[in-house]
């Protein structure tokens, strides 16, 4: 009996034992398949490529894109350790990427002028759509500005546009005696030089508080309108490395989204990083200054328009700085130069902002039309038609409830379908804030420079006279709620040209059958439209007035827009 229960309980006691082998095993399993998939996964995860971006400039909000690409890992991300090398007094920034130094840089329009003399530059990505680019100049004792032969002038390296500046107003930097730029306002401020490069995002806070009479020359102010800062990089970056390129260039473009959508967290991130460069205060005013200059309410960030690139390099052709046939050839990077499905987008794009601005408008059409189908007896069906009985009262002409108008918005959505292959579309608020623009739509604004936020642009009439805002073709379709067909449009250019245009305007109405908005299409109009359109005619609206509308009175005329 004895020897049956020792063998009973035999196993039971050796469970303990059986159990703490079990234990050890699985836990030394465990940290063994734990090791080879950390070892793994560090063989699996590539060392991320250095690259250096060789700012213009000081640390400051002017590169708040930059930080927050760092400070998200945007740039890790992509597979990048992004190293930002400051500018330095008395070193040019450019000679910097040429040598070797940085891959990347940070410029502006005087790269068309590296370009011709053979530099291989290559602009990624124009960032800030205006120059912020000023001259700072002394007030003698009369109070003028003194600025002229053999007066003393600090300018930062690479700053043609201010060069061509001063020879269009007739003060070539030859006869100027030149500084070297210490970035400090101290010898403007004692006398030792007259006159300064600027940046009007930062300028205007530092001398607030100054006793210098001083005044502010600006390029733009004077309409030459030139592209601020740009992302570019050399042909050989681009040939050797492509992909990195076209990395660092996406990734940068969504630190800049960022960095605008919270430029209070920029502004704290850089005064951690580089407490000695500026306050709070100063990096808050240049962020406000810079967001105009980025223009992304009616700008895809980072765009480069050809055309527009081309009316600069023409200005410096004007004044001998560049050579006349100079082409563009090679300097504005292609995205779809990039591998893979993105290559497609800048076809994609357009296709999508057409359907979707027509699906806008086929949505909104009932809204337009009558509330009910009216009989040939009740009204005629166009503007000329004589009623069949003139002796009755017509309806109110409304809106909601005018035949003639229900017929134009039945045009609409024809229209719309008609227009899918115009030049460009764009969808804008009564009061002229941008909603919409297809990409041919922003090269057109971008060239021509209707002020933001404003209905009635300054443009031309066929016979050239101004319109104002009695008769401008945008006001009329507001105040009619009627379309407003085949309008000529000149919009001036800062090259002094005169940009002609065809203009189509429909009402979009909302609930309430009031006109929300304005889709507009615009195309190149031709010269025997233009030849053909009598003198001191305005555009008419082809349908009937709204109701109760009033018209605007001529004394108010458009503004000229104001200058940041």
């Amino acid at each position: 009996m004895m020897t049956m229960r020792r063998y009973l309980l035999l196993p039971l006691r050796r469970i303990p034992v059986f159990m703490a082998h079990w234990r050890l095993s699985l836990t030394f399993s465990l940290s063994l398949l734990l090791g080879l998939f950390a070892a793994a996964s560090s063989r699996a995860a590539p060392a991320l490529e250095t690259v250096t971006i060789q700012l213009k400039w000081l640390h400051q909000f002017q590169f708040a894109g930059y930080y927050a690409a760092q400070d998200q890992g945007y740039y890790r991300a992509a597979g990048l350790d992004v190293k930002l090398l400051e500018a330095r007094p008395g070193h040019d920034s450019l000679q910097a990427v040429m040598q070797g130094e940085a891959q990347y840089g940070i410029g502006n329009t005087a790269l068309l002028a590296a370009r011709a003399r053979g530099l291989p530059v290559v602009v990624l990505a124009s960032l800030y759509q205006h120059s912020a680019a000023a001259l700072l100049v002394r007030r003698d004792a009369g109070g003028k500005p003194h600025l002229g032969p053999n007066s003393r002038i600090m300018l930062a390296p690479n700053n043609e546009e201010l060069a061509l500046f001063l020879r269009k107003h007739g003060v070539p930097t030859e006869s100027l005696l030149p500084v070297a730029h210490n970035f400090s306002y101290d010898d403007l401020l004692d006398g030792r030089v007259d006159a300064m490069s600027i940046y009007t995002t930062e300028a205007p806070y530092i001398l607030e508080h100054s006793s210098l009479g001083y005044q502010i020359l600006s390029p733009r102010s004077q309409g030459d309108d030139f592209y601020g800062d740009v992302l570019y990089t050399t042909e050989s970056e681009l040939r050797d490395h492509p992909q990195r390129a076209a990395a660092l260039r996406a990734a940068t473009l969504r630190g800049w989204a960022y960095a605008m959508q919270h430029p209070d967290e920029l502004v704290d991130l850089i005064r951690a990083r580089y407490p000695q460069r500026h306050s709070r205060e100063h990096l808050l005013y240049e962020a406000q200054h810079i967001v105009p200059l980025l223009a992304q309410d009616s700008i895809e960030l980072g765009y480069s328009d050809p055309l527009r690139w081309q009316a600069i390099a023409s200005s410096y052709m004007a004044q001998g700085m560049l050579p006349e046939d100079f082409k563009l050839d090679g300097f504005l990077y292609q995205p779809e130069q990039q591998q893979g499905w993105r290559r497609h987008l800048p076809v994609l794009l357009p296709v999508l902002v057409l359907l979707l601005i027509a699906a806008l408008l086929w949505r909104l059409r009932h809204r337009l039309l009558p509330a009910h189908q009216p009989s040939h007896d009740e009204l005629p069906l166009n503007d000329t038609a004589t009623p069949p009985d003139s002796s009755s009262a017509a309806p109110p002409a409304t809106a909601a409830t005018t035949t003639s108008n229900g017929v134009h918005a039945d045009a609409v959505s024809q229209r719309t379908l008609q227009d899918a292959g115009a030049d460009a579309l764009l969808l804008l608020d009564p009061d002229g804030k941008i909603r919409a623009a297809n990409p041919r739509a922003q090269q057109l604004l971008a060239q021509a420079m209707p002020p933001a936020g404003q209905l009635c642009w300054p443009a031309l009439r066929a016979d050239g006279s101004p319109y104002d805002a009695s008769n401008h073709p945008l006001q009329l379709a507001l105040v009619t709620a009627a379309p407003v067909t085949d309008a000529i449009i000149g919009l001036p250019t800062p090259s002094g040209s005169v940009l002609w245009l065809l203009a189509n305007i429909e009402p979009v109405a909302d609930d309430r059958r009031a006109v929300s908005a304005l889709a507009v299409s615009l195309r190149a109009a031709p010269a025997a439209a233009r030849a053909a359109s009598p003198a001191n005619t305005a555009a008419t609206p082809s349908g009937p007035p709204h109701a109760g509308a009033s018209t605007p009175s001529p004394n108010s005329a458009p503004q000229a827009p104001a200058d940041h």
